[in-house]
């Protein structure tokens, strides 16, 4: 059924990402054409960072999982995938989460940071 779209062969395009996985992505999210911004993609997903800060206190960020929870899974999945298949097929996605990995100050870097 995705076969035909546009999107399923930029998806496939891209590195650690198979037929499955397109299809799953264009299945969760529908239409992109529906979204008029990355932000709106975001917050569907529920991937958008949550600001709280009162006076001069400023909480830590955290996503608000308000989302569609199936489509955030299978987002996260593809970042390791596209990090994992990174070795033999270098992409820029790849680089990012790389550098990400270096600039963090916690033990593990968030895949929402770079999805």
């Amino acid at each position: 059924l995705a076969q035909p779209l546009p999107e399923y062969d930029i998806l496939l395009s891209i590195p650690g990402i198979a037929e499955t996985t397109a299809t799953s992505i264009i299945g969760e999210l529908g239409d992109i054409r529906r979204f008029q911004s990355a932000n709106q993609i975001n917050a569907f997903i529920g991937i958008d960072l949550r600001h709280y800060e009162s006076g001069n206190f400023l909480a830590k960020e955290h996503i608000t999982k308000r989302g569609n929870p199936y489509a955030r899974k299978i987002l996260f999945k593809c970042i390791h995938n596209i990090a994992s298949a990174s070795h033999t097929n270098p992409c820029h996605i790849a680089d990012f989460y790389e550098k990400r990995k270096r600039q963090s100050q916690t033990t593990s870097t968030k895949p929402h940071t770079i999805a």
